[in-house]
């Protein structure tokens, strides 16, 4: 009997034990790890899609013109990219028997005209040796638009008659547009024929755009050549130098 009795309060204790070891000392399933979620991120406003240029108006940059001036479209722009050999009538490349150092810009104030009729006008009714320009560039009307006519003054390296001043007539080479340009502009041919001459011109002669300059530019002239449409800083914006 005492060993019965023994023997269950044995079991008993034990039965406590376990209970207690279970309770007390982790026998249950070890919880799991927390997972740590990620704070929510904020969300991105689309961007809008930027408008695409159009070639015309990639090729609006212009130089900015002198303090005061308002910018404008560069008109002749998309002539830029053609670079096409101009038009020449005459012997551009001539041996330089004087020292040049400006372009001087011109317009004919006329609608129509060419070398040969400038001549003309000069040799009869001023009396002059002929044509006072270097060179003249045709508008379509009396000569081919964008022409470069070459005058005998440039292939003999003589004195021009252009200017109004003495400096400007002796060391400044004369170019004339024909056309009013008070009334209207030059056509894109003319443009792109004088950047092209202008551009051979300053290597030939080692002129800076600097020293480039209209007619009413120079102060004895008393004139508005090469009239008030001619577009001068879009035409430097132009050049290569």
């Amino acid at each position: 009997m005492f060993l019965r009795q023994s023997f269950a309060t044995q079991c008993a204790l034990a039965v406590g034990v376990c209970l207690l070891v279970a309770l007390g000392a982790g026998c249950a399933s070890p919880e799991k790890p927390a997972v740590v979620q990620p704070p929510p991120r904020a969300p991105v406003a689309a961007s809008k899609p930027q408008p695409s240029l159009s070639n015309a108006e990639k090729g609006l940059a212009r130089r900015p013109g002198p303090p005061g001036s308002v910018a404008r479209p560069l008109v002749y722009a998309l002539r830029r990219a053609l670079r096409r050999p101009p038009q020449i009538a005459g012997r551009l490349a001539v041996p330089l028997r004087r020292q040049w150092k400006y372009i001087v810009i011109h317009h004919s104030a006329t609608d129509e005209g060419s070398e040969a009729t400038f001549d003309r006008y000069q040799r009869e009714q001023k009396g002059w040796r002929g044509i006072g320009y270097d060179f003249v560039i045709g508008n379509g009307h009396g000569s081919p638009d964008g022409l470069i006519e070459v005058t005998f003054r440039w292939e003999q390296q003589l004195v021009g008659a252009h200017a109004g001043q003495k400096e400007y007539n002796e060391q400044g080479i004369g170019i004339c547009l024909v056309g009013d340009f008070d009334r209207d502009r030059p056509t894109p041919k003319q443009m792109e024929a004088l950047v092209a001459l202008v551009n051979d011109l300053q290597e030939r002669c080692r002129i800076p755009t600097g020293s480039i300059v209209m007619h009413r530019q120079i102060r004895a002239a008393g004139t508005h050549c090469p009239g008030k449409n001619f577009p001068f800083y879009d035409f430097l914006s132009m050049l290569d130098h």
